[in-house]
């Protein structure tokens, strides 16, 4: 392990929070960036702390979770807490590698399974041989799902923030058509690729989804054209346009999640019923969409490496992982289970079933997840850790309780 690197100063940080970089030298010489709590030692002992992991989402970083770490840090007999920036985000970078992250980089970085792989090091590297309670939101939950199926005995807890998580899905692709002609077949949006999105495009208006978007050359060029000050305005947009403070996050079920298989057609008129930054009009971008929408007043860095998580995403697995994806399909979480988010986060519905897959098919396991655990907060949008830190840190440490005592 290597901490070489210069450590970064952020602004609004507490000085309780530090930042660092470790290099993971069995990931390539990965230098991730982290940022990390430990207890206040004037009220905790010096022994040592469980390892509590946050992950974050797009377009996220580890900075995210600053009003999170301490007071978790504090809880308890106390915590060390890391965020770390995960690869292709912020601070984080592969040795030897382009500073630039570019369309053209293979994806088999990229897939989720080694984004595991990379989370299972950091572990490593921070000299645990296991974690209290691992977090994720948006694609860290997603992230987090992946990690604790694939390796229960390191994650001893976890929490799905925004985004529920359906499982591990195997590795076919596009099967929808050969399958069960136009049903969806309880399939994520994201592994219907082709099917939804000539869906979507024959609807009038015609749409399309978000995260194939996010998946094309185009979508970082648009983002960045305009520079730096058209990047803050369209990263000021989105994250209002997100949050609980905008008027049209009234979040609630599609019809199609009461029905056990919709149609791809079915599914597409719903998810037109979306806001636009998850179904977007055919022909525009998504700084078009959040220019007729939102506000714009973010001073914040463009994820660039974050858009090659969709491309992966919506694109065939490496052929190393396909046997590994398939050993994984349909086994569920062992370990107890939290899910939080902010009531008017569009993301708990925007994939119809998945909040009843997640809770009675995908949690049922030996920890299973508890009515109690699954947590809407009021007023909330879908950057709940930064839009209700306060109410958020009580969840966490009210389920860490629970996990503690059992």
């Amino acid at each position: 392990m290597n901490t070489t690197l210069a450590p970064v100063k952020l602004p609004d940080l507490p000085p309780q929070i530090s930042s660092r970089y470790i290099t993971l030298s069995d990931r390539d010489g990965l230098n991730v960036h982290i940022l990390e709590a430990l207890p206040d030692t004037t009220n905790h002992s010096s022994t040592p702390y469980h390892l509590i992991l946050l992950l974050h989402g797009f377009p996220e970083l580890a900075y995210s979770w600053r009003k999170v770490l301490v007071p978790v840090a504090n809880a308890h007999q106390g915590y060390h807490v890391v965020a770390p920036d995960l690869r292709g985000f912020g601070r984080t970078t592969s040795s030897g590698s382009a500073s630039q992250v570019q369309y053209e980089d293979a994806l088999s970085s990229y897939h989720i399974l080694n984004i595991v792989e990379d989370v299972c090091s950091l572990v490593r590297a921070l000299g645990y041989s296991s974690v209290a309670m691992l977090v994720g939101h948006d694609f860290g939950s997603h992230l987090a799902g992946h990690c604790v199926v694939a390796h229960p005995e390191l994650f001893k807890s976890v929490v799905f923030m925004s985004v529920p998580f359906g499982g591990v899905s195997g590795p076919s692709w596009s099967q929808a058509s050969s399958e069960g002609g136009d049903k969806a077949q309880e399939r994520s949006i994201a592994s219907l690729g082709a099917d939804i999105s000539t869906a979507l495009a024959a609807l009038q208006p015609p749409r399309k989804y978000y995260m194939a978007y996010f998946s094309t050359r185009s979508a970082n060029t648009d983002m960045l054209c305009g520079g730096e000050k058209s990047l803050y305005d369209f990263l000021g947009g989105y994250f209002y346009m997100k949050s609980g403070n905008w008027d049209g996050n009234d979040a609630q079920p599609l019809p199609s999640s009461f029905s056990p298989l919709p149609s791809i057609s079915e599914l597409a008129t719903d998810l037109a019923t979306l806001p636009e930054y998850y179904v977007m009009p055919l022909h525009e971008s998504m700084p078009d969409v959040i220019a007729r929408h939102g506000r714009m007043d973010a001073r914040v860095k463009w994820p660039s490496g974050g858009l090659n998580y969709y491309r992966s995403a919506l694109s065939p697995p490496p052929p190393e992982r396909v046997a590994q994806l398939r050993a994984l399909a349909g086994r569920r979480v062992e370990v107890p289970a939290a899910f939080i988010s902010g009531a008017r986060d569009w993301g708990v519905y925007q994939t119809p079933g998945a909040v009843r897959k997640m809770r009675e098919v995908v949690c049922s396991g030996a920890g299973g997840m508890q009515e109690e655990d699954f947590v809407l907060i009021e007023g909330a949008g879908h950057w709940v850790q930064q839009e209700a830190s306060e109410i958020l840190v009580r969840e966490l440490v009210r389920f860490l309780g629970k996990v503690k005592a059992l």
